[in-house]
């Protein structure tokens, strides 16, 4: 990401991930030299990182509990660990399905939703294109973590966030987006037309090229992760 850019100006609930695991971690998956093995590997430890803030970020509440020691520890638990039934993480088919199992490593017991939805790559504008929908029936109850490694032109997010919102019922203040890579462009109209959704993601790349493929990227990650290379 540009050092002039500030990501409170691309979209208002963004949160950039900080860890020093990151940098090794990036070398490796945007390498066009790693293996499929390798990519999965390490993309798997990164997305465990981006998984587990994003699940911080549901709603909790304050629990005290009582240590071995017999001491009482004022803490926290998010809804994810008290009520998983009213937590659905969501995966954009295919390359989100990868991010989905991190998320559910971690909250085995919460919903699963799926959407497939996919860029258009015969078209110059790379639209997005729905074909299906499988979601629990009361999702618009839910806190939903919505999961697609990557947000490039930001056309498949937004028709996810659209059925979402408009024909389940979700509110979009429930709703966090966790990615791996995103870009300016697309967090610019994801912010356009859902300012309330929150957004964890572990970088902000610099910019779309003419294809409208993330630069400098990592390639196709669903075609790295699953090995359809």
């Amino acid at each position: 990401m540009s050092s002039a850019a500030d990501p409170s100006e691309m979209h208002p609930n963004l949160t950039v991930l900080k860890s020093k695991a990151l940098a090794s971690l990036f070398t490796k998956i945007r390498n066009k030299d790693t293996s499929s093995v390798e990519f999965v590997s390490y993309s798997k430890r990164l997305m465990r990182l981006l998984a587990e803030e994003s699940v911080a970020r549901l709603p909790a509440s304050r629990h005290t509990v009582t240590t071995p020691t017999n001491v009482d520890y004022d803490g926290e638990l998010s809804i994810a660990d008290t009520d998983p039934n009213m937590v659905c993480a969501v995966s954009i088919v295919r390359a989100g399905d990868s991010l989905l199992e991190s998320v559910r490593e971690i909250v085995p017991g919460m919903r699963v939703g799926k959407l497939w939805i996919q860029r258009n790559e015969s078209s110059s504008d790379k639209e997005a294109v729905h074909s299906c929908t499988k979601l629990p029936k009361d999702v618009g109850n839910m806190d939903i973590i919505l999961c697609d490694p990557m947000l490039a032109t930001g056309g498949s997010c937004c028709t996810a966030l659209r059925i979402l919102v408009n024909d389940f019922g979700v509110d979009p203040a429930k709703i966090i987006f966790a990615n791996v890579i995103c870009c300016p462009e697309g967090l610019e109209t994801v912010a356009r037309e859902f300012p309330q959704i929150k957004i964890v993601t572990c970088q902000v790349d610099d910019e779309l090229n003419e294809d409208k493929f993330i630069m400098p990227g990592l390639g196709d990650y669903g075609d790295r992760f699953f090995n359809t290379v």
